[in-house]
C-alpha cells in the first residue's frame, strides 16, 4: 500500500486537547484488497510506518466501507500527512 492507494478528503482541528487533527481519507485500493481484517491491518500498518504506533501520537477509526479518520495529536503530525497525500 502506498499514498497513491488513498485519497484525502478533508482535513480540520477539532480545537480539542488530544487527538484534536482530524484526516478523512478514502481507501482506493480494489475491494478484494480493502474488505475485511485484512484490509483493516493493512490500512493500520500503512500508517504505523509513516506515523508511529498506534495509540500515542494518533488513533484511526473507520467511518464507512472505504472512508477512515485519522486523529492527531500533533500538528506537526498533520502537515506530515497533508504533504504526503498530495
Amino acid at each position: 500500500m502506498t499514498f497513491d492507494d488513498v485519497k484525502l478528503i478533508k482535513h480540520r482541528s477539532t480545537g480539542a486537547r488530544r487527538f484534536g487533527y482530524w484526516v478523512h481519507f478514502r481507501d482506493r485500493r480494489p475491494k478484494q484488497l480493502s474488505d475485511g481484517v485484512a484490509g483493516k491491518k493493512s490500512i493500520r500498518k500503512f500508517l504505523e510506518q509513516s506515523l508511529g504506533p498506534i495509540g500515542g501520537r494518533w488513533q484511526y477509526q473507520k467511518f464507512n466501507q472505504s472512508d477512515y479518520f485519522i486523529k492527531l495529536d500533533h500538528e506537526k503530525d498533520l502537515l506530515f500527512l497533508i504533504l504526503r497525500f498530495k
